[in-house]
């Protein structure tokens, strides 16, 4: 019993260790527990696009109803300090005429989203024409969370100054990222070893494929948010897959790498006097076989696109992701993957904006990759027919403050989160928007912040990400619940932004 504590203990840690998706670093790829197909038919993918750093996200989603004293952009205008400008260099605010007007169906007043979030064209050998995140809301497909955090239980400012039990490090970015990806509020808790995409897998029995790829991919490095028990990610890069150099069996250049591969697969083969040893070198010929076959179907025509990307490292890692469930679907007979990108640079203390074009310098430079890169990816779907099977969705650390400090603004804690694909229920905003004061505290209408405008989330990451797992096929309570422990906490189980 020892031994078996032990090796499992050492294959965790070798998992958890070595970070890559080949053996040229050594990575098991392989779930080591046995699991099922899961139930549901059909293929269904989620990609989750991290935004790290904390992206403004009251600068993406703003109200737009009038100018006039007293209306909701207004109240937005003033608490950020103003239009930014030459002579306001200091103002957090988008011009009112600058926003790209979006009408949600379930709201009273109308929006704007970031200038940034235009329709666009990439250029590569020829030029390609893509929706951007406004055609993708009037049409639909896009949907906003508002206000959404971690939370332990819905709680109100009186209750948070009063001592009510709240998340962990509020507002430090690895302790809030962490808790985004684990999808708990207690990182010290036996489940926080996984993320919710990890404990979604397990839950849903998302298989292994026959060739040996995990269900859970990232590429982004190592994610918490990807591991759960026997559920071991593969990562990758944008390049794709780093095979080990001159050691491809059959090859016929210089250096011997036919027979270095004869050698290794010697050395494998070799018997092994401990538990330790035996699996590791298991590890290594598994990892050895995902690689291959999976470089060589990527590097076939079935494993590309014609889909043309703008050239920004998620839109490269959003082409990759294409390319994979391109054949995940068509090919390796997958029915359920999560996928992990990440993408920097938003943690905007200084740098708002820069005096240039808004929607391309600044925080709109940083909007304008996200846009391109879940636009170019849209369209790579309806190439491949997957846009009904796969959502993206965006996380992120933290909202910011509304006040700013010069020409960036700070940590807080609720913010606004995306989500994109063919069974969104889009053109809508989920959850409670609020109405962007500080110091608010009025119970009647759930507006509670912080003297500069941090606000308590009214919705929570469980609710978002159980709504996302309900897709995904994990439907039943007791599931959900085991994925999500807080879950029960709130009144709302489902947001509704997903069909069936």
């Amino acid at each position: 019993m020892r031994i078996q504590q032990d090796r499992r203990r050492f294959v965790n840690l070798l998992c958890g260790t070595f970070a890559a998706g080949s053996a040229a670093t050594l990575v098991p790829q392989l779930g080591l527990i046995p699991r099922a197909m899961a139930q549901s038919t059909g293929y269904r993918a989620l990609v989750c696009v991290y935004l790290a750093g904390a992206n403004d996200s009251f600068n993406l989603l703003v109200p737009r109803d009038s100018e006039s004293a007293g209306s909701r952009y207004d109240t937005y205008r003033s608490t950020r300090g103003g239009v930014n400008s030459s002579s306001n260099s200091s103002g957090l605010a988008l011009a009112f005429n600058s926003l790209l007007p979006v009408a949600p169906a379930n709201q009273p007043i109308g929006f704007g989203l970031h200038p940034a979030c235009a329709d666009f064209s990439a250029s590569n050998g020829g030029t390609q024409a893509h929706s951007g995140l406004k055609t993708l809301f009037d049409t639909g497909k896009l949907a906003f969370v508002a206000n959404v955090g971690p939370l332990i239980n819905r709680i109100t400012r009186d209750q948070y100054e009063a001592g009510a039990p709240r998340p962990a490090q509020l507002f430090s970015h690895n302790d809030q990222e962490l808790l985004w990806q684990l999808g708990l509020t207690d990182a010290t808790s036996s489940l926080a070893r996984y993320g919710w995409g990890g404990r979604l897998a397990r839950a849903g029995n998302f298989s292994t494929l026959s060739s040996g790829l995990s269900s859970n991919i990232s590429l982004a490095g190592s994610a918490r948010f990807l591991v759960g028990d026997g559920v071991m990610p593969y990562q990758l890069t944008t390049r794709g897959i780093d095979l080990l150099d001159q050691y491809s069996q059959g090859a016929s250049s210089s250096n011997f790498p036919t027979a270095r591969r004869a050698l290794l697969n010697d050395l494998l083969d070799d018997a092994q006097a401990g538990p330790y040893g035996r699996e590791y070198a298991a590890i290594f010929r598994r990892s050895l076989s995902v690689g291959e076959s999976l470089f060589a179907q990527l590097e076939a025509s079935t494993g590309q696109l014609s889909t043309i990307f703008p050239n920004n490292d998620l839109a490269n890692q959003l082409k990759m992701v294409a390319r994979l469930i391109k054949l995940g679907r068509n090919s390796l007979g997958a029915q359920r993957q999560v996928y992990f990108v990440r993408m920097g640079g938003f943690d905007l203390h200084d740098g708002m904006f820069t005096g240039g074009n808004v929607a391309t310098t600044g925080h709109g430079a940083l909007l304008t990759q996200l846009n391109q890169a879940l636009g170019a990816f849209w369209t790579a779907m309806g190439e491949v027919g997957a846009q009904n099977d796969v959502t993206a969705f965006t996380m992120s650390d933290f909202g910011r403050t509304l006040t700013g400090n010069g020409n960036g603004s700070d940590h807080a804690w609720g913010g606004n989160q995306l989500v994109l694909g063919g069974q969104v229920n889009g053109n809508r905003i989920y959850g409670t928007y609020p109405q962007l004061r500080v110091n608010a505290n009025n119970n009647a209408e759930s507006e509670w912040s912080f003297s500069r405008g941090q606000y308590i989330p009214t919705t929570a990451v469980d609710q978002m990400a159980a709504t996302l797992s309900k897709w995904m096929g994990v439907t039943s309570n007791a599931n959900l619940d085991a994925i999500f422990p807080n879950l029960p906490n709130f009144g709302t189980r489902d947001l509704g932004f997903m069909q069936a």
